[in-house]
């Protein structure tokens, strides 16, 4: 992409951002963003310190003392300690016990309550942003925009991700070869501002940290023109985020093993997109993104490179010839897949903290009744 054809790729953009209505939907979303990531700071604050508590509290025995030797899912472990609790189980007595020696029962009942509270704040907040951009989603993008962006997909550049429509795709003198080439325009800056979010993470996990990093390295390779090994490792990331969505509700009501075969993730994560019916937007991403990925792990996808060619180095096959355009296709699949990934995860860990908390508030009305 020329200097001259980048400025005006980019003044068409600017003139889309400047629509009052989306203008107003962008800083509705920044705010609420803001807001959201304030509440989980302080969340995840609590957390850490519940954490560090519970861990310096001998426990050994406790587990064996409540189930026995059975191995129980989270959710039936929940309701028997509830059960137990109702009808002053001695066997609960090795926890009082084990938390009245440690000496930190009340700070931990104090962190637990702030805790309740401060997970009530950061899912309304998290629910608040996800209601404006699916407003902007479907009030914004009009149905000649849709039609383009699944246009678009068929050609394998998928830009679900877009929560306004920034990207002037409408624009005839702006081709798809146009779009992935603005990515990679000036040293990557699109592409590195779309993975800003990743990168800026606070406190990530170790499992995030490695992603981060690999994040990283994938769109340093492209830069660097090594696109094979930023491919490897886009599928990767992949498939590491096709197993994460796959295992949201895992070992919670049932004990569950991580499905090890695409088809059978798929079918997994199209069971617990069905369960959250409160939003289409992602199962509509869904329908695109699933045969799209099934295709490349069976190369057979014609708009993506040959995914065997590259993981097994296939040296006499053609198709391991792959250029800058193909990396940046297989990280936007990589952002719609952690998009409908992050969806799927945050409405599961809602759906099992409010069994939880209805669980344990039926439990105290049931105690009390009993006392």
């Amino acid at each position: 992409m020329t200097h001259e054809k980048y400025q005006y790729y980019f003044a068409e953009a600017l003139k889309i951002r400047g629509n009052p209505e989306i203008l107003a939907a962008i800083k509705k979303q920044t705010k609420l963003s803001e807001e959201a990531q304030k509440k989980a700071k302080a969340r995840y604050d609590i957390e850490d310190k519940l954490y560090e508590l519970y861990n310096s509290i001998p426990t050994d025995g406790i587990d064996k003392a409540l189930f026995g030797d059975q191995d129980l899912p989270e959710h039936e472990r929940m309701v028997q300690i509830m059960e137990m609790w109702i009808k002053n189980d001695p066997k609960l007595d090795t926890i009082k016990e084990t938390m009245i020696k440690s000496g930190k029962n009340e700070k931990i009942g104090e962190l637990e309550k702030k805790l309740q509270d401060a997970m009530v704040d950061y899912f309304l907040a998290l629910i608040k942003l996800d209601t404006a951009i699916n407003d902007s989603r479907k009030n914004l993008f009009s149905d000649e925009y849709k039609t383009k962006l699944k246009e678009y997909a068929d050609n394998g550049v998928l830009l679900y991700v877009m929560e306004t429509p920034d990207a002037p795709i409408l624009s005839k003198d702006i081709s798809i070869d146009d779009v992935l080439e603005s990515f990679t325009f000036d040293e990557c800056a699109s592409l590195k501002t779309l993975f800003y979010r990743f990168v800026a993470e606070e406190n990530p996990s170790p499992s995030m940290r490695r992603k981060i990093e690999d994040i990283v390295s994938a769109v340093d390779c492209l830069e660097n023109g090594e696109y094979r090994s930023a491919a490897r490792t886009v599928f990767a990331l992949l498939e590491s985020e096709h197993k994460n969505c796959s295992a949201a509700m895992d070992n919670y009501f049932t004990l569950d093993k991580r499905m090890r075969k695409g088809v059978q993730r798929a079918e997994k994560i199209q069971q617990l997109l069905e369960g959250l019916k409160e939003q289409t937007y992602f199962t509509e991403v869904w329908n695109i993104v699933n045969p799209l990925y099934r295709d490349i792990l069976n190369s057979k996808a014609d708009s993506f490179i040959d995914r065997n060619s590259i993981i097994h180095g296939d040296y006499y096959s053609e198709k391991l010839d792959i250029c800058e355009k193909d990396v940046v296709k297989l990280l936007l699949l990589f952002l719609n897949m952690r998009m409908i990934s992050d969806h799927v995860q945050l409405y599961c860990e809602m759906l099992r903290v409010s069994i939880n908390y209805t669980e344990i508030y039926i439990a105290q009305k049931l105690k009390n009744k009993k006392d």
